[in-house]
């Protein structure tokens, strides 16, 4: 390799990313130099060189235009533009099967992806032996993951390409993406001959083989069964054998991080809770004098809604994984199946600490001799006849002789059996429980029914709506940083701590923070961008944090902005008793409607196919898990009734 090429190589070629890539306003200028000095007599031989005039005509026919062009030197760039499709056609027109090695061998590693495109997009694949392309990009040093995203390619070449995919085990990692992961990677195709039996020997042997990735094993381990994927009981059985072991293997060799929390009880503090970090472990202290004080059955679960922060605001459960709660590289570099619950790592941290909250609380309140679930038949069967007049509801608590999973069974089978009759109850304005029982089956979470119309607000896809929450909240908005004085975490906390004037922002920026000032989100006043209206902003970070908007909570000037959403399409109301993130919140712990990744606990209690391996320590463990959803559902269920009792009293 030259000099010259050597520099082209270690230089970013230019290219267009698209509206939405922050890299694409940096090249606005480069683009227009690359047309201005082209000419239509003598276009680019080598293949960078064209692929470059190809990257740069995208640039104007997007409008990307530097704003220092005018008049008619903005209509001499479009105009200057035109013939260079045509050039880009007459190029590829040239290849064959002699010259192919020749004129592609050279592509910067940053073209590759075009290249596919204009090789699949032009024809050249249709006309090229499958022999002379597969070489040719070979010799250019496209991987054959790159070739697996051009589906002429496969359609064109599928024979070699599966035999490729079957020479090497690790080449089942472009399988199990194809199959199992989801997201917004680049799609993967196969060829038509590769089998459902093919995949899941390709599997079987990179499960077998000497350094499996553990992502891709998670992958496998988590899929659902699918006969067109290859995946079966034994084969997810395997996988989660294999994946324990790599795990186990890591760690006997590396250093680990602590991390986690830990929960106490302390008989000296004042505040009800105290956090507090120490490296990358929270601890939690609770106030035994506050515990004491609040041993009466509603305090207790108030404990759980307020003190534990369960559902400290408008009724909206915090123990969900939300969107909004992974960001940055957790979300470029994570691998999630198509059928996976989308967690984190500040969700795990959220399911640790609640689960050992109710596991601290349970215990404490048996010292005090307060059974949990005694607290959850009374409100049910007492609670709300004397509060609100509601009656029928039934609660069986377990034995207190019952062991773990005899309780885990029960609680189960209880949970399922309040969703039915609070359904009821909703559906027919009574609690029939012979009705009940002739209708026993699976509860959909998504579908319980509640009293109150539209009761949530919900975002839609409006493009409008997208915009103002990704500019928002999104670490990976464009108004995250100005310099290095002028940063924060999102466009949100950058306001917050900075004094941000209209002047300050870079001219890309400009447009979209003009676009959230006429939708009345921010404002100018001269000296600085700072956030308009407190309601407005209410119901946007709760669109972001909750996923949802819980409409009767909000006060009347909320409402009137979410009804002007509302008609703007930005937003919709619908009625359930969950939202959208809690019912799949209930659905990924218990069931596999869903999600695949989840326990699946009442499906394995109910069905008897609990893990036998821990003994009564893990049906320990999956006991809190219940108690902690049973507990989440009462509170849901409990604010249902208050909101309607508010209504009534209006």
């Amino acid at each position: 390799m030259d000099a010259e090429t050597a520099d082209e190589q270690l230089t970013r070629r230019l290219r267009y990313y698209g509206a939405g890539d922050l890299a694409t306003y940096s090249q606005i200028h480069r683009a227009a130099e690359v047309i201005e000095g082209f000419d239509p007599a003598a276009p680019p031989d080598g293949v960078n060189g064209i692929l470059e005039l190809h990257n740069a005509r995208l640039f104007v026919e997007a409008g990307f235009i530097p704003t220092d062009v005018v008049g008619e030197g903005r209509t001499d760039l479009v105009v200057s533009a035109k013939p260079i499709g045509r050039a880009v056609a007459q190029w590829f027109a040239a290849l064959e099967d002699d010259n192919l090695a020749s004129r592609l061998t050279e592509v910067d590693w940053q073209y590759q992806e075009e290249l596919l495109d204009l090789l699949a997009g032009l024809g050249v694949f249709g006309r090229c032996s499958e022999k002379a392309m597969l070489t040719a990009l070979d010799e250019a040093k496209i991987h054959i993951g790159d070739m697996l995203t051009s589906k002429r390619l496969v359609e064109n070449y599928g024979a070699t390409i599966r035999e490729r995919l079957l020479a090497e085990p690790d080449r089942a990692e472009l399988v199990i993406r194809h199959h199992l992961e989801g997201g917004p990677k680049n799609e993967i195709f196969l060829p038509a001959n590769f089998t459902s039996a093919d995949s899941r020997a390709l599997m079987e042997a990179y499960i077998d083989s000497a350094e499996p990735n553990p992502n891709y094993l998670k992958l496998i381990a988590d899929a659902p069964i699918d006969s067109k994927s290859g995946v079966d009981a034994k084969l997810i059985v395997k996988a989660k054998r294999r994946y324990g072991a790599v795990i186990e293997d890591f760690f006997k060799t590396t250093p680990g991080m602590k991390t986690g929390c830990t929960v106490a009880v302390s008989s000296t503090q004042v505040e009800p809770v105290k956090a507090t970090l120490d490296n990358m472990v929270i601890e939690y202290t609770f106030s035994q004098a506050w515990l004491e004080d609040t041993l009466d059955f509603p305090s207790v679960l108030n404990n759980f809604q307020f003190l534990f922060e369960f559902a400290p605001q408008d009724g909206l459960l915090t123990l969900p994984s939300f969107k909004s709660e992974r960001r940055g590289l957790e979300i470029a570099l994570g691998m999630n199946g198509a059928k996976d619950y989308r967690t984190g790592h500040i969700f795990t941290a959220k399911d640790r600490t609640t689960l050992l909250q109710t596991a601290m609380y349970q215990r404490y309140l048996e010292m005090k001799d307060i059974d949990l679930e005694e607290v959850l038949r009374w409100y049910f069967e007492e609670h709300l006849l004397a509060e609100y007049g509601i009656s029928g509801f039934v609660f069986s608590p377990s034995s207190q002789k019952a062991n773990y999973l005899e309780r885990c069974r029960n609680l189960f089978a209880e949970m399922e059996s309040i969703a039915t009759q609070f359904a009821l109850l909703v559906e027919d304005g009574e609690i029939d429980h012979d009705v009940a029982a002739a209708g026993a089956d699976l509860i959909r979470y998504r579908t319980i029914p509640s009293a109150l119309g539209g009761k949530y607000a919900y975002a839609t896809n409006h493009t409008e709506i997208r915009t103002v929450l990704h500019t928002l909240f999104s670490d990976q908005s464009h108004l995250t940083y100005i310099n290095e004085d002028i940063r924060g975490e999102d466009f949100v906390d950058l306001l917050r701590r900075n004094k941000v004037s209209y002047e300050s922002l870079h001219e890309y920026q400009q447009p979209l923070v003009k676009k959230l000032i006429e939708h009345g989100v921010v404002e100018n006043t001269g000296e600085r961008i700072r956030l308009k209206d407190s309601d407005v902003f209410h119901v946007l970070r709760s669109l972001n944090d909750n996923e949802a908007v819980a409409y009767h909570h909000l006060s009347t000037r909320c409402r009137a902005h979410v009804d002007s959403m509302v008609s703007a399409g930005w937003l919709l109301r619908r009625s359930s008793l969950l939202t959208e993130a809690e019912a799949a919140y209930f659905n990924y712990n218990l069931n596999s409607i869903d999600f695949s990744n989840g326990p699946k606990l009442r499906n394995k209690y109910q069905h008897g196919v609990q893990p036998k391996d821990n003994g009564e320590a893990q049906h320990q463990q999956t006991y809190y898990t219940a108690l902690r959803l049973m507990v989440a559902l009462t509170i849901k269920i409990n604010d249902e009734f208050w909101l309607l009792d508010v209504a009534k009293k209006r």
